[in-house]
């Protein structure tokens, strides 16, 4: 799991990197360049606390215990190879 998981991080990182080469391109074309504050986009996420934390913590575990790490290894392992 540990080396799927270190491909499917490997894949999305070289698609970051091309969605960011577009930008760069794009951005050089632009009659006008947007200020960075639109291109950074949306403010960060509130950090959580008290009872929204405790919740959120909850959630996560409820999730993560429904999880069958097995199986969505063997999916995308057919995924890349079927």
């Amino acid at each position: 799991m540990a080396i799927e998981a270190s491909i499917w991080r490997d894949e999305r990182n070289q698609r970051l990197e091309i969605v960011q080469a577009w930008r760069i391109a794009m951005l050089t074309r632009a009659k006008r360049i947007p200020s960075l504050k639109a291109l950074l986009g949306s403010k960060p996420a509130k950090p959580l606390h008290g009872k929204e934390l405790k919740k959120a913590r909850q959630e996560f575990k409820e999730l993560n215990k429904n999880l069958n790490l097995e199986q969505i290894a063997e999916r995308m392992k057919k995924a890349r190879h079927g």
